[in-house]
């Protein structure tokens, strides 16, 4: 395959990976503020409630807890796709660049692992929970780790798209950084 093919090759597959990536940004952005906006709302009424009316809803903590999980892991998946992590990598500026490439490649494929182990593990504890529901909703417990699966396996292909780039020498691009406003 000539240069020009290899390279259209490349492209196509950046652009499915970029398409990817952008698209599930947007979404996993869109369901933590959701469910944080109805976590806000619904705890509001809860405390409106108590001052006011001296009631209380008994599926307010469950809808909360729930709501809190989706808000964690999504947001935890923004933070992989913007590649935002907490690092402490002042002993790999120290080492060659041959060295560093490999440490920052190592890290990448461990993390990597650290995500599918917990993908298998959320799938298995998704499957045991579904035999039980929550006790005032009788929702399946399920729920409460479905967002742990859905962001594991995000994450994982993330960070599987940017090892493929860092293999390939061309660098991830964050098209749409959050403001620093945001951040």
């Amino acid at each position: 395959m000539n240069r020009v093919g290899r390279d259209g090759a490349q492209s196509g597959m950046d652009t499915i990976l970029r398409a990817y990536l952008d698209l599930s940004r947007k979404v996993v952005i869109a369901v933590s503020c959701t469910f944080f906006a109805l976590m806000v709302a619904i705890n509001g009424l809860e405390i409106t409630a108590r001052a006011f009316f001296a009631t209380s809803f008994s599926w307010v903590q469950e809808v909360s807890i729930l709501s809190a999980m989706w808000v964690y892991f999504f947001a935890y998946a923004l933070i992989a796709k913007n590649e935002e992590y907490i690092r402490v990598d002042f002993a790999a500026q120290l080492m060659p660049p041959s060295w560093r490439r490999a440490v920052d490649i190592f890290a990448r494929l461990v993390t990597i692992a650290f995500h599918g182990v917990v993908a298998w593990f959320a799938v298995e504890t998704f499957r045991f929970l579904g035999l039980f529901t929550t006790s005032v909703l009788i929702w399946p417990e399920s729920l409460f780790v479905l967002p742990l699966l859905i962001g594991a396996f995000d994450i994982a292909i993330t960070e599987t798209i940017y090892l493929y780039w860092q293999l390939t020498g061309r660098p991830p691009i964050h098209p749409h950084p959050l403001p620093a406003t945001v951040e």
